[in-house]
């Protein structure tokens, strides 16, 4: 069972995503991005604790980035499973998102 967990960090969101996200989790994993970007267009996305990664999510993660993109905003994602970084380069997610190894780092990009 996927767990999100928000919380405000100056002006940013930080949304931490546990557990996994497939085709019954993505409609929760849209929610909450929903609701981090209503909060503000800066989010970044701790995924250290998320465990595996299908299709229906990644479509989610695309719409919300274009979303927050037209705000002027930016989704930076963190803390990555390398099983997790293999489906993100080999669908070129790598080249949409700024990804970074730790929640310092990706303060440091928003």
């Amino acid at each position: 069972m996927p767990t999100f967990q928000s919380a405000k960090d100056g002006d940013r969101i930080i949304l931490k995503v546990t557990g996994e996200m497939d085709a019954h989790t993505a409609p929760q994993l849209d929610k909450a991005l929903k609701d981090a970007i209503a909060q503000s267009a800066k989010v970044i996305l701790d995924v250290s604790q998320m465990t595996y990664i299908a299709t229906a999510a990644l479509g989610v993660l695309m719409a919300n980035h274009n979303t927050v993109k037209t705000k002027g905003g930016k989704i930076v994602i963190c803390g990555m499973q390398e099983k997790i970084k293999k489906v993100f380069d080999t669908m070129g997610f790598s080249k949409v998102f700024s990804v970074v190894s730790s929640l310092d780092e990706a303060k440091k990009l928003l």
